[in-house]
Parts: C-alpha cells; sequence; structure tokens
C-alpha cells in the first residue's frame, strides 16, 4: 500500500494561493484576513499549499454568489445557493442548496467526484443555520476530502 500523500507531495495541479485566516472557526470561512507569520521583526504572507489551498478555494466558490466576479472576467465562478436567504428551512430550499453546489463543485477541476453530499438543519425543530458536509474525491488523493460549510438562511443586517 502506498504511503498516504500530504499537501506537499499532491503535485502542483493542487497549486498554492495567499492563505486566509478566518476569525471564526468551525469551518465557517467567514470575515478572512491574509494570513502572516512573523520572522523576526518582519511579517511575510504565508502561502496555502496543496490540499489546503483546494479546501481554500472550495469554501471561497461556496462564499461567493454566482456572478459576483463578472466584472473581473468569471461570470460563472460561484454558488447560486445564495439566492435562497431568506426562504424556509425545509426540504426543499435544502435540496435547492445541495443542486446549487454541485453545481458549483462541478466548476471546479480538482474535484475528481462529489461521493457524497448532503444538507441538513442544523438544529430540531429547523432554524436559520444548515450545514453543507462534503465528501470529495480530489485528484492524486486516495484518501477522500471532507468539508462542512455552514451556511445561514437568514438575511445579514
Amino acid at each position: 500500500m502506498a504511503a498516504p500523500r500530504n499537501s506537499e507531495t499532491l503535485g502542483p495541479f493542487m497549486g498554492s494561493d495567499l492563505r486566509l485566516d478566518y476569525r471564526l472557526s468551525g469551518g465557517f470561512f467567514e470575515d478572512a484576513d491574509l494570513a502572516t507569520r512573523r520572522n523576526g521583526r518582519e511579517h511575510d504572507l504565508e502561502l496555502a499549499r496543496g490540499l489546503d489551498n483546494l479546501t481554500q478555494a472550495i469554501a471561497n466558490r461556496l462564499k461567493t454568489r454566482k456572478g459576483e466576479l463578472a466584472p473581473l472576467g468569471h461570470p460563472n465562478y460561484g454558488s447560486r445557493h445564495h439566492e435562497l436567504i431568506g426562504e424556509p428551512n425545509v426540504d426543499r430550499t435544502r435540496n435547492l442548496i445541495k443542486l446549487y453546489v454541485l453545481q458549483a463543485l462541478a466548476q471546479e477541476p480538482r474535484v475528481e467526484k462529489v461521493l457524497r453530499a448532503s444538507v441538513r438543519a442544523e438544529h430540531a425543530p429547523p432554524r436559520d443555520t444548515v450545514r453543507i458536509e462534503l465528501e470529495l474525491r480530489v485528484q492524486g488523493r486516495a484518501t477522500p476530502l471532507l468539508l462542512v460549510v455552514p451556511f445561514m438562511l437568514e438575511p445579514t443586517p
């Protein structure tokens, strides 16, 4: 059996990008700022590489409204599930969220296959937050990537 690959050995197709530091933990992927590290008195920007970069890229794709980057030449980047803000947390809404998330993931060339995608209410009875749970087969990686992205249906003020 081959040794498991880490994010540094997955090859150049995983890429690198500036690492984002999310203020909220738990996979909320909200309020991001550029991550920095200290080297003595100097501050350098950190890079996200390999699998860390892919995770960040998927989170960014799902957090971006489709069409939001059209003025920058990327009209199809993002997801449509943001159109459902204000809708009730019912099966129909959750099924549409899943559909829109799957459409957005189909645009990511590093994802070979979506093995599992579920959208469920985080509370019983359902309130305004759903939990998007993904299990993805990624190029060059035997172990699936698991990702959870919460989504608020309630409009923010």
